[in-house]
């Protein structure tokens, strides 16, 4: 068992005429500040928070910040505070490139890595912004954590990625929707998935639940702070990570009998999968496969099942 608090801050920041990024910024620190009656393990903020809209409305060169810079630094001292994980979405300066990025900050208050968004849309790369090129994983005390932003899930290989690199925990910033592919990767892959939007959010669950929503649709308060004309909701949760999707139900039958109290069940029929969750402090699913070598994750058999196809054919459609 693993359980991470989470806290999501749906901040919908203004397109101001003036001093964009410094005010986004003013606002950012806020909600961090507030973030502390939470004690969250990890607080995720919405795509580009800083700087929003600031491609369309022309102000990238001014709105883009280096990493680290200034503004890491600000938000690295609250992290600091809080003994928080951060994940911070901005406009990122390198040399002559820009990219919409999710910069990674850890508790200490330092950059431990920056994920930049693979697949920016048309209208982004018309703008000026480059595509990334990696999808990396971090690791941290409660386990390793991936992060995609907006049109991301567009792409099935993302989730993959992050799937192959055992990520178990996954951020999804973001301006857009994408409920249900999140749902999906979420069941499939086994992870959580932190869906964070400025108009609302909440965290995928591979047992096929979302908890923490928060939204506009009922017209739930929002937080009252003076954020220079935006607005913003928080969504809080704390969910256990130790989770994974499984196939094989003659080895799960065994393992439910070996782990009577400790290890739960979700049957996921409609999708030919089984997510288990550990509910032990003494148990985790790393134990569990240890002892049960052939307890196969889905994902693992299918691409060994994609493997051995490749490998039978020189003709196959299925991509390598």
């Amino acid at each position: 068992m693993q359980s991470v608090r989470l806290l999501s801050v749906a901040l919908h920041n203004p397109r101001v005429e003036t001093d964009r990024a410094e005010k986004h910024l003013d606002n950012i620190l806020e909600m961090l500040d507030l973030a502390a009656e939470y004690d969250p393990d990890f607080v995720c903020f919405p795509e580009v928070s800083l700087g929003h809209a600031a491609r369309q409305d022309g102000l990238l060169d001014e709105a883009a910040q280096e990493v680290p810079g200034p503004a890491t630094e600000a938000v690295g001292d609250k992290a600091r505070a809080l003994d928080s994980y951060v994940v911070l979405p901005l406009y990122e300066r390198d040399g002559d490139e820009f990219y919409n990025s999710a910069v990674f900050i850890d508790p200490d208050g330092e950059v431990q890595g920056t994920y930049r968004k693979v697949a920016p849309t048309s209208a982004e790369i018309d703008g000026g912004l480059t595509p990334g090129e990696e999808i990396p994983v971090f690791e941290t005390e409660f386990g390793r954590v991936g992060l995609f932003i907006c049109w991301d899930i567009k792409y099935a290989e993302v989730g993959a990625q992050l799937a192959r690199k055992d990520a178990d925990l996954v951020f999804h910033p973001t301006h857009g929707s994408g409920d249900r592919r999140c749902q999906t990767w979420a069941q499939y892959y086994g992870y959580p998935v932190v869906f964070c939007d400025k108009h609302g959010a909440c965290v995928f669950e591979p047992v096929g639940v979302d908890t923490g929503a928060n939204a506009n649709e009922w017209n739930l308060p929002t937080v009252d702070a003076d954020l220079h004309g935006g607005e913003c909701r928080l969504s809080f949760t704390e969910v256990n990570i130790d989770t994974r999707s499984y196939t094989k139900k003659p080895v799960l039958s065994d393992v439910l009998d070996e782990y009577r109290g400790d290890i739960l069940m979700h049957e996921r029929s409609s999708e030919g999968l089984v997510v288990l969750e550990s509910v032990s402090e003494s148990v985790s699913l790393d134990d569990v496969e240890r002892e049960f070598d052939d307890l196969e994750q889905a994902r693992v058999y299918e691409e060994r099942m994609r493997q051995s196809i490749l490998e039978a054919t020189d003709d196959s459609p299925l991509i390598d």
